[in-house]
């Protein structure tokens, strides 16, 4: 009996190794972006191309199946907001134009770009609060697989070549609102550079926006030009009546009560944990 639980898990080594290459060549991923979609570290996905079993945990060889199951077999709900995001990022790309995407917190607004950038030819990154430009541009070259350090200056000008190269490339930054002014002015360095060949979403909360035009205003260094950059801005007014009725239709929510209360909720989020608190007090797990 041991053995052949030992076979078995041979062959789920095997299948998981295989399957990684398979979807991140389908999908024309780095093994870096394959990590930050995933929710495993880059060093995890090493040790399995490696073969390094030991160092991998069960757990995260069942997180990365469910993640790869969830791309392949999921249907994102295409509320009027996931629509409008596609269309949006899909212009950025065509006319590589500088798209800037707002949306408070829970209207699905991080799922979507990341359902996006499974698209070939598209590179995901997320901003944080204490991220520097060398950390920005060392995660970019990562997300297009280029194994490159250097100065900074190096590293902006192996990206554009890079990004130069691609056809239609389109790089989504998430989380763009919390990007210090320091930053504004490398990514419209990558912006001026890129600009005949590639397109930039920017996705962030609305107060992103109202922030490039409190800069512009004080005359902070390079805000305006990098507002002036920006070709369209995108708003997502969140969930309208008719799709809180379909999401709750969807997952088993039939009392009318409840149904017209849950109208009100804009945000995907908000609902998703309202819904499941219902069917976890009225047994409907």
């Amino acid at each position: 009996r041991r053995q052949r639980q030992m076979c078995i898990r041979d062959r789920e080594k095997d299948f998981i190794k295989q399957a990684i290459n398979d979807f991140c060549s389908e999908k024309s991923l780095s093994k870096f972006a394959f990590s930050k979609m995933c929710g495993v570290s880059d060093a995890t996905l090493s040790f399995i191309e490696n073969e390094q079993w030991e160092k991998v945990s069960d757990e995260m060889i069942r997180k990365i199946r469910v993640f790869i199951d969830h791309q392949k077999n999921c249907s994102l709900f295409q509320s009027t907001d996931f629509l409008s995001i596609f269309k949006a990022c899909d212009f950025a790309q065509k006319h590589h134009m500088m798209v800037g995407i707002l949306a408070d917190t829970g209207l699905g607004k991080t799922t979507t770009v990341r359902a996006y950038a499974l698209k070939k030819n598209v590179y995901y990154i997320s901003a944080y609060k204490s991220m520097k430009a060398t950390q920005f541009f060392e995660e970019l070259l990562q997300v297009l697989a280029i194994p490159f350090k250097g100065s900074l200056y190096e590293m902006i000008k192996r990206a554009v070549e890079e990004l130069n190269k691609k056809e239609n490339p389109l790089l989504i930054i998430d989380e763009a609102g919390i990007i210090n002014r320091d930053m504004m002015l490398y990514l419209r360095e990558l912006r001026d550079k890129t600009s005949v060949n590639c397109g930039i979403v920017l996705a962030g909360m609305p107060y992103f926006k109202d922030k490039l035009v409190k800069y512009a205003n004080g005359n902070k260094e390079g805000c305006a030009e990098f507002l002036r950059r920006v070709n369209l801005w995108h708003t997502c007014p969140g969930l309208n009546a008719k799709e809180v009725k379909e999401i709750c239709r969807i997952h088993g929510v039939n009392d009318p009560n409840k149904i017209k209360e849950l109208k009100r909720e804009k945000a995907f989020g908000n609902l998703m944990n309202k819904i499941y608190l219902y069917k976890m007090i009225n047994g409907g797990f």
